[in-house]
């Protein structure tokens, strides 16, 4: 007698479970999302104080992202606009020549743990996805999207223990890109995992001032690269 209580006191939760998880197909969704990113852009020149480095490589480190959008589904397809904010951070390694450095007149290189500059950079992005679902049966999906991504960097620094003391730059004086990013989503219920790659299209080529200096002059720091981003996130679908 007491199990068919305990059954009987289970089922309504049951029910409404079952009706919770259901999905609905909808016209419109909205939704958030939060995760991690790996920025390596593409660096096609560094220059500091005149001078151009060499062998450039880049080391990434864990960024951070979120976003909220809406989406607007027609039949297998979704549209999805978004406001994001992204933080990014990493190093770019080189080597420097020193000329005639040497009694005999051959060059020479600084040691490669010095050659350094620290890169952290906060945009806020407006991507606008295509998706397109491959798989849609009952609470699972998987959907892959294309589109593009408008960014507007409003704080880029660069940091460097090169020298003797810190020195650090700022002021970008190219604030906008654009980028295309493309991905693939999973979802169970209305949880889902994205995972996307992010490419820029257009050239950034940037004069940065380095901080605390009395010239506070343009042109100390220089470099060209290309947004390349990986990144996951997790969100929810309202």
């Amino acid at each position: 007698m007491k199990k068919i209580y305990l059954i009987l006191l289970i089922l309504p939760f049951c029910f409404s479970a079952q009706k919770f998880i259901k999905i609905e197909d909808k016209t419109f969704n909205w939704g958030g999302k939060v995760g991690v990113n790996a920025a390596l852009p593409i660096v096609k020149s560094l220059t500091i104080d005149n001078q151009e480095m060499e062998d450039i490589r880049l080391q990434y480190k864990v960024g951070y992202q979120a976003a909220v959008f809406a989406r607007v589904n027609i039949d297998r397809f979704y549209i999805q606009p978004s406001l994001a904010w992204q933080y990014t951070e990493g190093d770019i390694r080189f080597n420097i020549q020193t000329e005639n450095s040497l009694p005999d007149g051959t060059n020479t290189q600084m040691p490669i743990g010095k050659n350094r500059i620290t890169y952290k950079s906060a945009t806020l992005e407006v991507p606008v996805m295509i998706g397109y679902y491959l798989v849609k049966e009952g609470p699972y999906a998987l959907s892959m999207m294309f589109g593009p991504n408008i960014k507007y960097n409003y704080k880029t620094r660069y940091s460097t223990d090169m020298t003797d003391r810190p020195r650090e730059f700022e002021d970008d004086n190219t604030p906008f890109g654009i980028s295309i990013a493309a991905g693939l989503g999973v979802s169970i219920w209305r949880l889902f995992l994205d995972f996307s790659y992010e490419f820029g299209l257009n050239e950034v080529a940037s004069d940065f001032r380095e901080i605390g200096t009395e010239a506070n002059q343009k042109g100390t720091l220089n470099i060209e690269k290309r947004t390349n981003i990986m990144s996951f996130s997790l969100g929810f679908l309202f």
